[in-house]
Protein backbone atom coordinates (compact mmCIF):
# COMPACT_ATOMS: atom_id res chain seq x y z
CA UNK A 1 0.00 0.00 0.00
CA UNK A 2 2.71 1.98 0.79
CA UNK A 3 4.41 1.60 -2.47
CA UNK A 4 1.11 2.28 -4.61
CA UNK A 5 1.01 6.15 -2.38
CA UNK A 6 4.48 6.54 -3.29
CA UNK A 7 4.02 6.19 -6.82
CA UNK A 8 0.95 7.82 -7.10
CA UNK A 9 2.47 10.73 -5.29
CA UNK A 10 5.49 11.13 -8.29
CA UNK A 11 3.49 10.73 -10.64
CA UNK A 12 1.08 13.68 -9.56
CA UNK A 13 4.33 15.90 -8.34
CA UNK A 14 6.29 15.15 -12.17
CA UNK A 15 5.72 17.60 -14.76
CA UNK A 16 8.39 19.11 -17.04
CA UNK A 17 8.87 23.17 -16.59
CA UNK A 18 10.13 25.09 -18.78
CA UNK A 19 14.21 25.69 -18.54
CA UNK A 20 14.59 28.75 -17.03
CA UNK A 21 18.28 30.96 -17.02
CA UNK A 22 19.79 30.80 -12.67
CA UNK A 23 22.61 32.13 -11.73
CA UNK A 24 24.61 29.92 -8.99
CA UNK A 25 26.48 32.78 -6.83
CA UNK A 26 29.32 30.72 -4.51
CA UNK A 27 32.60 31.60 -3.20
CA UNK A 28 35.66 29.68 -2.32
CA UNK A 29 36.19 30.14 1.40
CA UNK A 30 33.84 27.59 3.45
CA UNK A 31 32.11 29.44 6.24
CA UNK A 32 28.81 30.23 6.38
CA UNK A 33 29.09 33.30 4.70
CA UNK A 34 28.92 33.91 0.73
CA UNK A 35 30.33 36.91 -0.34
CA UNK A 36 29.42 35.80 -3.64
CA UNK A 37 32.66 36.77 -5.51
CA UNK A 38 32.17 34.21 -8.43
CA UNK A 39 29.23 33.06 -10.53
CA UNK A 40 27.85 29.91 -12.63
CA UNK A 41 24.96 30.62 -15.47
CA UNK A 42 22.67 27.73 -15.78
CA UNK A 43 20.00 26.79 -17.68
CA UNK A 44 18.04 24.65 -14.69
CA UNK A 45 14.47 22.38 -15.38
CA UNK A 46 12.76 20.88 -12.66
CA UNK A 47 10.41 17.67 -13.45
CA UNK A 48 9.09 16.49 -10.13
CA UNK A 49 12.01 15.96 -7.61
CA UNK A 50 14.51 15.86 -10.53
CA UNK A 51 16.96 18.66 -11.47
CA UNK A 52 18.47 19.05 -15.08
CA UNK A 53 20.30 21.56 -17.13
CA UNK A 54 22.92 22.61 -18.78
CA UNK A 55 26.08 25.30 -17.68
CA UNK A 56 27.33 28.25 -19.98
CA UNK A 57 29.44 25.60 -22.04
CA UNK A 58 27.22 22.79 -22.54
CA UNK A 59 28.16 20.84 -19.53
CA UNK A 60 25.25 18.42 -17.53
CA UNK A 61 23.64 19.87 -14.36
CA UNK A 62 21.68 16.91 -12.60
CA UNK A 63 20.22 16.72 -9.57
CA UNK A 64 17.45 16.65 -7.02
CA UNK A 65 15.41 18.36 -4.21
CA UNK A 66 13.65 16.83 -1.65
CA UNK A 67 9.51 16.73 -0.74
CA UNK A 68 8.56 18.84 2.09
CA UNK A 69 6.24 17.49 5.04
CA UNK A 70 6.69 14.15 3.00
CA UNK A 71 5.63 10.30 4.89
CA UNK A 72 7.66 8.74 2.55
CA UNK A 73 10.27 10.78 1.33
CA UNK A 74 11.68 14.17 2.52
CA UNK A 75 13.15 16.01 5.05
CA UNK A 76 10.49 18.32 7.08
CA UNK A 77 9.44 21.94 6.53
CA UNK A 78 12.93 22.36 4.98
CA UNK A 79 13.60 20.83 1.54
CA UNK A 80 17.10 19.67 1.24
CA UNK A 81 18.52 20.24 -2.43
CA UNK A 82 21.72 19.24 -4.10
CA UNK A 83 23.10 18.67 -7.72
CA UNK A 84 26.03 18.36 -9.72
CA UNK A 85 27.43 20.51 -12.40
CA UNK A 86 29.85 20.45 -15.35
CA UNK A 87 31.40 23.88 -15.86
CA UNK A 88 34.32 23.82 -18.60
CA UNK A 89 35.08 20.43 -17.62
CA UNK A 90 35.71 20.63 -14.00
CA UNK A 91 32.95 19.33 -11.52
CA UNK A 92 31.29 20.55 -8.87
CA UNK A 93 29.20 18.74 -6.17
CA UNK A 94 26.08 21.29 -4.38
CA UNK A 95 24.00 20.46 -1.56
CA UNK A 96 21.88 22.79 0.52
CA UNK A 97 18.54 23.85 2.07
CA UNK A 98 15.67 25.69 0.73
CA UNK A 99 14.97 28.89 2.48
CA UNK A 100 11.33 29.88 3.24
CA UNK A 101 11.91 32.42 0.16
CA UNK A 102 12.43 29.45 -1.93
CA UNK A 103 15.92 29.87 -2.80
CA UNK A 104 18.18 27.60 -2.17
CA UNK A 105 22.11 27.86 0.13
CA UNK A 106 24.50 25.52 1.11
CA UNK A 107 28.09 24.55 0.36
CA UNK A 108 29.97 22.88 -2.81
CA UNK A 109 33.36 21.00 -3.19
CA UNK A 110 35.30 20.71 -5.76
CA UNK A 111 38.04 18.02 -7.49
CA UNK A 112 40.96 19.34 -5.70
CA UNK A 113 40.05 20.07 -2.15
CA UNK A 114 38.34 23.49 -3.72
CA UNK A 115 34.87 24.31 -1.24
CA UNK A 116 32.83 27.48 -0.32
CA UNK A 117 29.42 28.18 -0.02
CA UNK A 118 26.89 29.31 -2.60
CA UNK A 119 23.12 30.57 -2.99
CA UNK A 120 20.68 30.31 -6.24
CA UNK A 121 18.12 33.09 -6.01
CA UNK A 122 15.11 31.50 -8.12
CA UNK A 123 12.32 33.11 -9.88
CA UNK A 124 15.45 35.29 -11.35
CA UNK A 125 16.67 35.89 -9.08
CA UNK A 126 17.61 39.87 -8.36
CA UNK A 127 15.31 41.88 -5.97
CA UNK A 128 13.08 44.55 -7.01
CA UNK A 129 13.97 46.37 -3.80
CA UNK A 130 16.59 48.55 -3.49
CA UNK A 131 19.08 47.88 -1.05
CA UNK A 132 18.82 49.43 2.50
CA UNK A 133 21.75 48.81 5.28
CA UNK A 134 20.16 45.86 6.57
CA UNK A 135 20.81 44.38 2.97
CA UNK A 136 24.36 44.91 3.20
CA UNK A 137 27.27 41.84 4.26
CA UNK A 138 30.25 44.07 3.82
CA UNK A 139 31.77 47.72 3.78
CA UNK A 140 35.13 48.73 2.92
CA UNK A 141 36.90 51.61 1.35
CA UNK A 142 41.03 52.17 -0.03
CA UNK A 143 43.81 53.14 2.29
CA UNK A 144 43.33 56.53 0.93
CA UNK A 145 40.94 57.45 2.95
CA UNK A 146 42.49 56.78 6.38
CA UNK A 147 45.83 58.03 7.85
CA UNK A 148 45.72 61.75 7.42
CA UNK A 149 44.15 63.62 9.80
CA UNK A 150 41.18 64.85 7.74
CA UNK A 151 40.56 61.10 6.31
CA UNK A 152 38.48 58.92 7.04
CA UNK A 153 35.95 56.26 6.05
CA UNK A 154 32.94 55.96 8.30
CA UNK A 155 32.77 52.37 9.31
CA UNK A 156 29.26 50.42 8.50
CA UNK A 157 26.27 52.24 9.98
CA UNK A 158 22.52 52.42 9.84
CA UNK A 159 22.97 55.60 7.89
CA UNK A 160 24.45 53.92 5.29
CA UNK A 161 21.91 54.02 2.21
CA UNK A 162 19.32 55.70 3.67
CA UNK A 163 17.80 58.64 1.07
CA UNK A 164 18.14 62.15 2.72
CA UNK A 165 19.16 65.60 2.28
CA UNK A 166 17.45 65.50 -1.27
CA UNK A 167 19.22 66.82 -4.27
CA UNK A 168 19.14 70.36 -3.51
CA UNK A 169 22.43 71.76 -1.52
CA UNK A 170 22.91 72.66 1.88
CA UNK A 171 25.04 73.96 4.40
CA UNK A 172 27.77 72.54 5.61
CA UNK A 173 26.04 72.22 9.35
CA UNK A 174 23.30 70.63 8.70
CA UNK A 175 25.70 67.11 8.03
CA UNK A 176 26.45 64.61 10.17
CA UNK A 177 29.57 63.23 9.05
CA UNK A 178 29.93 60.42 11.05
CA UNK A 179 25.90 59.01 9.61
CA UNK A 180 26.13 57.05 6.27
CA UNK A 181 28.74 56.59 3.83
CA UNK A 182 31.43 58.99 3.98
CA UNK A 183 34.89 58.92 2.80
CA UNK A 184 37.44 61.94 2.09
CA UNK A 185 41.06 61.72 1.50
CA UNK A 186 42.45 65.37 3.01
CA UNK A 187 46.27 64.66 2.68
CA UNK A 188 47.21 61.14 0.28
CA UNK A 189 47.19 62.89 -3.13
CA UNK A 190 44.76 61.74 -5.74
CA UNK A 191 46.12 58.01 -6.75
CA UNK A 192 43.18 57.53 -9.15
CA UNK A 193 40.79 55.73 -8.83
CA UNK A 194 40.05 56.13 -5.24
CA UNK A 195 37.02 53.69 -4.40
CA UNK A 196 34.79 52.29 -1.81
CA UNK A 197 33.26 48.30 -1.85
CA UNK A 198 29.97 47.56 -0.79
CA UNK A 199 28.77 43.85 -0.77
CA UNK A 200 24.91 42.93 -0.62
CA UNK A 201 23.16 39.65 1.14
CA UNK A 202 21.59 39.12 -2.01
CA UNK A 203 21.38 40.00 -5.34
CA UNK A 204 19.53 43.30 -6.47
CA UNK A 205 18.84 44.99 -9.64
CA UNK A 206 20.20 48.35 -9.97
CA UNK A 207 19.67 51.36 -12.03
CA UNK A 208 19.68 54.57 -10.50
CA UNK A 209 21.23 56.28 -7.51
CA UNK A 210 22.17 59.31 -5.87
CA UNK A 211 25.91 60.45 -4.67
CA UNK A 212 26.95 63.33 -2.96
CA UNK A 213 30.21 65.59 -2.41
CA UNK A 214 31.31 68.77 -1.04
CA UNK A 215 32.53 72.91 -2.26
CA UNK A 216 34.73 73.73 0.32
CA UNK A 217 35.21 76.82 -1.12
CA UNK A 218 38.39 76.07 -3.82
CA UNK A 219 35.94 73.61 -6.09
CA UNK A 220 34.01 70.72 -5.06
CA UNK A 221 35.60 67.54 -4.00
CA UNK A 222 34.37 65.08 -7.18
CA UNK A 223 34.56 65.77 -10.89
CA UNK A 224 34.15 62.39 -12.44
CA UNK A 225 33.40 58.93 -10.91
CA UNK A 226 32.96 55.00 -12.30
CA UNK A 227 30.30 52.51 -11.21
CA UNK A 228 31.46 49.01 -11.61
CA UNK A 229 30.46 45.69 -10.16
CA UNK A 230 31.64 42.29 -9.88
CA UNK A 231 31.13 40.16 -12.55
CA UNK A 232 32.42 36.73 -13.56
CA UNK A 233 35.61 37.16 -11.32
CA UNK A 234 36.22 40.86 -12.21
CA UNK A 235 35.13 44.14 -11.49
CA UNK A 236 33.58 45.49 -15.11
CA UNK A 237 32.80 49.44 -15.53
CA UNK A 238 29.13 49.61 -15.95
CA UNK A 239 29.07 53.29 -16.00
CA UNK A 240 31.31 56.79 -16.30
CA UNK A 241 29.58 59.84 -14.79
CA UNK A 242 30.74 63.61 -14.37
CA UNK A 243 29.47 65.23 -11.08
CA UNK A 244 28.07 68.79 -11.55
CA UNK A 245 29.82 71.30 -9.99
CA UNK A 246 28.41 72.84 -6.54
CA UNK A 247 28.01 76.57 -6.99
CA UNK A 248 28.01 77.77 -3.38
CA UNK A 249 31.12 77.34 -1.24
CA UNK A 250 31.11 75.41 2.28
CA UNK A 251 28.43 73.34 1.12
CA UNK A 252 27.17 69.62 0.20
CA UNK A 253 24.90 68.31 -2.29
CA UNK A 254 23.59 65.11 -3.35
CA UNK A 255 23.06 64.46 -7.39
CA UNK A 256 21.12 61.55 -9.14
CA UNK A 257 22.35 59.37 -11.90
CA UNK A 258 21.44 56.66 -14.10
CA UNK A 259 23.21 53.88 -15.56
CA UNK A 260 22.80 53.31 -19.19
CA UNK A 261 21.26 49.89 -18.60
CA UNK A 262 20.11 48.13 -15.28
CA UNK A 263 22.61 45.47 -13.77
CA UNK A 264 22.24 42.61 -11.17
CA UNK A 265 24.88 42.16 -8.79
CA UNK A 266 26.03 41.51 -5.26
CA UNK A 267 29.35 43.80 -5.14
CA UNK A 268 29.59 47.00 -6.61
CA UNK A 269 32.77 49.42 -6.56
CA UNK A 270 32.16 53.54 -6.93
CA UNK A 271 35.74 55.11 -8.18
CA UNK A 272 36.23 58.78 -7.59
CA UNK A 273 38.46 59.35 -10.86
CA UNK A 274 38.39 63.04 -10.70
CA UNK A 275 38.56 66.06 -8.21
CA UNK A 276 38.10 70.21 -8.70
CA UNK A 277 40.07 70.64 -5.09
CA UNK A 278 43.26 68.57 -5.59
CA UNK A 279 43.98 66.49 -3.63
CA UNK A 280 41.09 66.32 -1.82
CA UNK A 281 38.34 63.73 -2.40
CA UNK A 282 35.06 63.68 -0.58
CA UNK A 283 32.04 61.19 -1.15
CA UNK A 284 28.58 60.67 0.76
CA UNK A 285 25.45 59.82 0.97
CA UNK A 286 25.20 56.95 -1.54
CA UNK A 287 21.27 55.51 -2.02
CA UNK A 288 19.57 53.82 -4.99
CA UNK A 289 16.14 54.87 -6.16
Amino acid sequence: MKQLCLLSLIAFNISANDASEQIIYFDNVLDGQNTEQMQSRVNLKQSGSILFGTSSDGGPLTGHIEASNNLFYGSGNTRRVQFNLVENGIQKWFMGTESSEGNWHGVWFGPNQDKGDFSVYLEGAPSSDVPTYNDILEFSADPIFSGGSYDRANPLNEGFLVDEHGLEPFPFAQLDQSRGLYVQSDTGGTPFPMSFYLTFKRPFELKTFRLGSFNNRYGTRLSTFNFDIWEDGQWVTKGEFYFEQIPTTRTWQRQEFSLPTAVTATKIRISATGTNESPAVLMFGLSFQ
